[in-house]
Formats: C-alpha cells, structure tokens, sequence
C-alpha cells in the first residue's frame, strides 16, 4: 500500500472513530416551539470534517441532536475555513454557524440562516446574519474534500 494510501486510511480512520467533541457554544435560532428548550442545554458538537485542534484548517461540525420541523431535520452546525471566503451575500467571512433544514427523503439540505464571523473558530465579532427561503441556499462545502455535505446530510438523517 503507497504511503498516501496509507495515510488516507489512517485520517479516515481517525475521524470515523472520534467521539463527538464536546465544546460549548450559543444555540442558533430557529422559529420552532421547542427550540427554547434545547438552548437550555449545553451543546455538543460532532466533526465531520477536520480536526477541532487545527484552528487554521477546514472544520465541519454539527450538533448532534436534531430537531424535527415540518417534517424535516434542522440542524446547528457551524464551519471554520483555512481561509478567508465569500458568503452566499458576496461579504466576507473565515466562519460561520448556522442551521441548516435537510430533506431526507431526497438527500438534501439547504440553509436556514447563517451567521458569519471574520475570524476562525467563530471569534471575533459577527459580520453578518442572513436568514434564507428553502431551497435559497444549499449546504455546500466548495473546496472542501471528502464529501462532508454528504456526510453532514448522512449524519442528520441517520435516524430517519
């Protein structure tokens, strides 16, 4: 097996076997009744993509517990970029958190609202928020190997 190989293997493994990373944060707000109830709880955050202990590369994580509304999954998640990018507003932005509604039967997920922040690992002060309509702006990840939207719909949907 190449070394490459080898090394893919070992990273997959790595991500697959970590436990959810358990790191407070402030709940996005949705407009669901038993939103006010979740905020109450501290939250964890699962990584499905990169790894919590390199601040300057990509990180995909969500909160792993999902809330039903209208009939789909919304989730919080919230994503750090090795870089400076732009957002679905043109503005710019190295982060963001956000909640996101998924459509299990059809695989995919869009948006709900976002909130962008300069700095990575959500610091600094917020630049922007924007709220979406369905469908507005999809979960993507540009520049981001290893399928992490498909892994972040997988994720949601699981117990669907």
């Amino acid at each position: 097996m190449s070394p490459l190989a080898r090394a893919v293997l070992w990273s997959a493994a790595v991500l697959l076997a970590s436990p959810a990373q358990p790191q407070p944060a402030a709940p996005a707000s949705v407009a669901a009744p038993d939103r006010a109830a979740a905020a109450a709880r501290p939250e964890e955050w699962l990584t499905i993509h990169g790894f919590p202990e390199v601040p300057d590369g990509d990180i995909v994580q969500i909160n792993p517990t999902a809330q039903q509304w209208q009939n789909q999954i919304t989730v919080d998640l919230r994503v750090s970029r090795s870089s400076l990018r732009t957002s679905y507003s043109k503005g710019l932005y190295r982060s963001y958190r956000g909640v996101a509604l998924f459509d299990c039967a059809q695989r995919k997920g869009w948006y709900l609202s976002l909130q962008y922040f300069g700095e990575p690992l959500w610091q600094g002060p917020m630049t922007a928020q924007i709220d979406f309509k369905e469908n507005e702006a999809p979960v993507t990840f540009a520049g981001i190997a290893g399928d992490p939207a498909g892994k972040l719909i997988r994720a949601a949907c699981r117990k669907k």
